[in-house]
Parts: C-alpha cells; structure tokens; sequence
C-alpha cells in the first residue's frame, strides 16, 4: 500500500528548476528574519501582560511551528524543491543546535545527565508498553522512539531502514512530534511554573 501510494505521489510531483530552488530559498530568508522580529515582538507583548516565561527564542519557535504547519496545507507546501529544501535547512538547524552545545556544561551539572537518563528510560518503558497494547511492529516503535527522541531530522533515516517507501511516515511522525512537542513544552513549562 505504501508503494502505491509513492507512485501516486511520485506521478504529481513536478521537476524543480533553478528558479524554484532560488524562489524558496528567498522566501524562507524572509520568513526567518519576520519570524525574529515577530518573536521579538510576541516575547515585548507576552512581558507586559506578566509572562516572562515566553522567551524571545520561544516565541520564535512557536511562530515557525504554526506558519510551517498552515503553509504545508497551502500550494506552498506542494511546489517542486519544498521537501528537499527542508531537509537541508533542517540539518542545517540541527547542525548549528549541536556546535553550540557546550560539553563542559555536562560536567558542572551531572543532575541533568541523571535527568535526561531518567526521561529516556521512561521513554524505554512507555513505547515498550505501546508497542504491546497496539501490537506495533518494530518498525513502527523504533521511527516513533526516534521521532520523539531526534525529530524529523533522524525520524525518516530510520524508516528508510527497514523500507524506502516509509520515509514519509517517518516525516510526519517527526514533524507532528515537533509541533505537539513544542505546545506541550510549553503547557508543561507553565504547569510547572505554578508549582513552583
């Protein structure tokens, strides 16, 4: 089924020239500045109302979610190069996430190693229990758990893995994971917020 349906997707799927290639990358220059200076402006308006909690970069974040997952519904979201496109920019964020991540850091707060070990086991425990319940095959499990883990950067490399054909599988769990995953971030951050 999943065959037919990349042969189906394959058939619609327009061939990129160089003009749609530049015309995307323009557009998410411009996307990305406005997207600044939104989160600016969000972060401005969320401290006068007394949420401080809303970071500038969280604000951004937030932003970006909501435009990418309303212009993927759009003809934006079907022009020739948009997948492609993405996955670049895509590791490219990833990339520049992990050169600024200090390993010293590691070392002044073990606690946070413990806590990350913590989450990952519950992680562990909770796809182990789905997988059980729902009668998921590995496949499935092991493109969730990385999904959730590494996002859509590293989701559809599993997927691929086990058939070419569950990329897009391996896109969507990824993408919507980092949609749910930064409001649930965000409800979580104020419910702890208050029981502090």
């Amino acid at each position: 089924m999943a065959d037919a349906a990349n042969a189906e997707v394959a058939k619609e799927k327009k061939q990129a020239k160089s003009a749609d290639w530049i015309w995307l990358i323009g557009l998410a220059l411009f996307v990305s500045a406005m997207s600044q200076k939104i989160g600016l402006l969000m972060n401005t308006g969320f401290k006068a109302v007394g949420l401080s909690m809303f970071d500038k970069g969280t604000c951004t974040t937030v932003f970006v979610t909501v435009l990418g997952l309303a212009c993927a519904m759009t003809p934006i979201g079907k022009l020739p190069a948009v997948e492609e496109l993405s996955n670049i920019l895509l590791y490219a964020v990833v990339s520049l996430l992990a050169t600024q991540a200090p390993l010293n850091d590691l070392l002044s707060a073990p606690m946070w190693v413990v806590y990350g070990v913590f989450i990952l086991i519950i992680h562990v425990a909770l796809m182990y229990l789905l997988s059980k319940v729902f009668h998921w095959d590995l496949c499935m499990v092991s493109t969730a758990s990385v999904a959730n883990i590494g996002g859509s950067a590293s989701s559809p490399i599993i997927a691929v893995a086990y058939h070419e054909s569950y990329a897009g599988i391996g896109v969507l769990m990824g993408v919507l994971g980092a949609a749910i995953g930064n409001f649930a971030g965000l409800a979580m951050g104020a419910i702890l917020r208050l029981m502090a």
